[in-house]
């Protein structure tokens, strides 16, 4: 399943000075067929959007839209197969019997024509149960959590939006000390105290950050030019960051 650590990263370096929030972004409906069942679904797909998505508040997770949209996450109205967007047309035939069983004992709580009647934290609790299946690793997971945390807080639950925070937050520190992760250090450090910070622990993030700013980003896979230009953007980020939660309205104040 797609990482977007790195795309998310190579478009904040180009866009970090954008503040503007006000921009919009558009869908529209398209029919899909499900993998599952070939149960005929309209969903909504990305019609328009632009780079200002990159200085959008949740970037302080390291959470970028359309992950904050409800429409990103596509439900099957007869077997309730609950996807990424772009996972929907892409299920391995192989994974289809373990999803089967696993979506028999699904129920949502209504019935429904247009899958975002369904409320977007009932298809992420079932998205949870679909990915266990498919080839997810500690990256995929670190980023549902993130994900997961937003969402609660948006719907105002803030003790389960804090719980998913800490499960991202172990993962990070897992990842961090596996010598063999692939995910850059840097980043990770920027993760670790992101999550620290919307958990209150300004001290342990602020201890992060500094860690961060002192570890050199490394990727394989990626240029010299690319990796010094991800260094650049992060320090800028990092720095942002840590004079944000030295001010009197801190990131996790205004949470979008």
């Amino acid at each position: 399943m797609k990482n977007s650590f790195k795309a998310a990263l190579a478009a904040f370096t180009l866009v970090f000075a954008l503040s503007n929030s006000a921009f919009a972004t558009t869908w529209f409906p398209k029919e899909f067929t499900c993998p599952i069942d070939g149960q005929k679904n309209t969903f909504n797909v990305v019609g328009s959007y632009g780079s200002y998505i990159y200085s959008w508040p949740s970037k302080y997770q390291w959470l970028f839209w359309p992950r904050t949209d409800s429409n990103t996450f596509y439900l099957c109205k007869k077997c309730h197969l609950a996807t990424y967007m772009w996972d929907f047309d892409e299920i391995p035939k192989d994974k289809i019997p373990a999803l089967k069983a696993i979506l028999a004992d699904v129920k949502v709580s209504k019935k429904f024509d247009k899958y975002n009647e369904i409320p977007v934290l009932e298809r992420l609790a079932i998205m949870e149960k679909v990915y266990t299946v498919l080839d997810t690793d500690d990256d995929w997971w670190n980023e549902f959590y993130r994900m997961q945390g937003y969402h609660y807080h948006e719907k105002g639950d803030e003790d389960k939006a804090a719980a998913a925070r800490r499960k991202a937050l172990a993962l990070t520190e897992k990842q961090l000390k596996d010598e063999k992760d692939q995910t850059p250090k840097k980043l990770l450090y920027y993760i670790s105290g992101a999550m620290k910070h919307f958990l209150k622990d300004d001290n342990g993030a602020l201890e992060d950050f500094q860690k961060a700013l002192s570890t050199k980003y490394v990727s394989k896979g990626e240029s010299d030019e690319e990796q010094k230009n991800a260094e650049t953007g992060l320090n800028e980020r990092l720095n942002d960051y840590i004079k944000q939660i030295k001010s009197d309205k801190k990131p996790r104040d205004s949470e979008q």
